[in-house]
């Protein structure tokens, strides 16, 4: 897909996409493409988006759903969780049975992108 970038009385081509090669596993190869053919997304635009929040991530808050990048939060002293900018919640604000479902799902989350799940 190209975009077309207006300059000073012309229009250029530009493409800023570029190739890249992996080695994947087959079965796993196999199993997105399906997956993403259900979905009706390509292939490549999985990886693209798991490579844009792999050097980019970002979380919602569990308390008011702001969504923001993990570069800028700040880490709450005391529990060490990262602090919503908007509403200020950190894990200090959860009773403990929501603290461990919140945990279990951000455990998912730092699995992906330590790419400790196989």
């Amino acid at each position: 897909m190209y975009k077309y970038i207006l300059t000073h009385m012309s229009m250029k081509k530009y493409d800023p996409k570029t190739r890249l090669t992996v080695t994947i596993d087959k079965d796993v190869l196999r199993r997105t493409k399906k997956v993403a053919e259900e979905k009706r997304i390509p292939v490549s635009r999985v990886v693209e988006n798991f490579l844009k929040f792999f050097s980019e991530p970002y979380v919602y808050c569990f308390k008011c759903g702001e969504r923001f990048e993990v570069k800028e939060a700040e880490l709450c002293p005391k529990c060490g969780w990262m602090i919503c900018p908007k509403c200020g919640v950190c894990r200090c604000g959860l009773n403990e049975e929501t603290a461990i479902a919140v945990f279990h799902m951000r455990r998912v989350y730092e699995d992906l992108l330590a790419g400790r799940v196989k």
